[in-house]
């Protein structure tokens, strides 16, 4: 069992691997308005009904139960987030009833531009914006509807209203998009964005099939850009993710590099994942996790915290997804 360390005001819960778990990702909805061809292909179905999703009061009570074992990042994802009602008030709730240092937001940015102003007024402390291609067409071709234009008016909103730093996280895909990593890089020398590229990791419907050639190593990306462009690397962002930054000479902004297989950040890992169920997944690779479902309907906080503890014995020290393992079950299921 993970061993708990006291603080002057609340405890620290290490894993198995002796790692602290600091950071929550907690899914509000399996759906999503997009349907990206390497997460929600067209035709997918198998959504969980609205009954089954844990209420914003519960998810209160289980973020609060958290942030006393010491988990102080918390970061709203789905499926798509914002399809979900409420969500602006489910953060301000968040910000007002628990002891979380931070929480954040990650969408796609199809409906960002109506919720700014709320997610503002709530307290929303940082936005992720999920947009693989700067082109209308392809943008397209990947998520199904031809929206791009809405993503970049919700940016544009985010940022006039101080959302910062605003990170646009690009996932690289061979043959489909990686032809615009230099323009993104672009982006960011007259920008003040947060470009971050992002791994195909295998996962979901298809991963061992035709996704499995769209992988790119950013690792090699990432030293062409050093040799081509002059990158020099840079402290990050504020935050507890796995990305590591670099800036051109002259740049706005900062290019993030997300290599879950190229270079591991396991070892480094102090995340948790909750469903929109009510599963508590200590990892994103292995298909492990703790029901806190009885737990919550309960109102039992003791079972809550002992379902993180269960979670951090059971965390492994890393993936196999190098030497051939898959992890067959949709990334909106797990919790973005």
């Amino acid at each position: 069992m993970p061993a708990e360390a006291p603080g002057p005001e609340r405890r620290a819960v290490f894993d198995s691997c002796g790692r602290l778990v600091k950071s929550l990702r907690v899914s509000v909805t399996d759906r999503c308005n997009l349907r990206c061809t390497y997460c929600l292909p067209s035709g997918s179905t198998g959504f969980r009904q609205r009954e089954e999703l844990l209420g914003f009061d519960e998810i209160v009570r289980v973020v609060r139960c958290a942030a006393e074992l010491g988990i102080d990042r918390v970061r709203i994802t789905g499926g798509e987030p914002l399809v979900r009602h409420g969500v602006p008030g489910l953060i301000a709730r968040l910000k007002r009833e628990t002891r979380v240092a931070e929480v954040a937001l990650t969408t796609n940015g199809v409906l960002l531009g109506r919720h700014v102003d709320a997610l503002v007024e709530a307290g929303l402390d940082r936005l992720t914006v999920s947009a693989d291609s700067l082109r209308p067409e392809r943008y397209h071709s990947i998520t199904g509807l031809d929206l791009m234009d809405d993503v970049w008016a919700g940016i544009r909103r985010a940022a006039k209203a101080g959302l910062r730093p605003l990170k646009i996280n690009v996932l690289v895909l061979k043959g489909v998009n990686d032809d615009e990593i230099d323009t993104w890089a672009e982006l960011t020398r007259q920008h003040d964005l947060v470009v971050r590229f992002l791994e195909l990791m295998p996962i979901g419907e298809g991963a061992a099939g035709e996704l499995a050639g769209r992988y790119v190593n950013l690792t090699d990306v990432r030293r062409r850009l050093e040799a081509e462009l002059s990158i020099e690397p840079v402290p990050g962002p504020g935050g507890n993710g796995p990305a590591r930054y670099w800036r051109l000479p002259d740049g706005a902004g900062v290019l993030g590099f997300i290599t879950p297989l190229s270079e591991h950040y396991c070892d480094t890992c102090s995340r948790f994942r909750l469903t929109a169920t009510g599963e508590l997944r200590p990892c994103l690779a292995h298909e492990l996790s703790v029901p806190l479902t009885e737990a919550i309907a309960a109102r039992d906080d003791l079972q809550i915290k002992a379902g993180f503890l269960q979670a951090a014995a059971l965390k492994p020290a890393g993936h196999g997804w190098n030497e051939g393992q898959v992890t067959k079950i949709r990334m909106s299921n797990i919790g973005g």
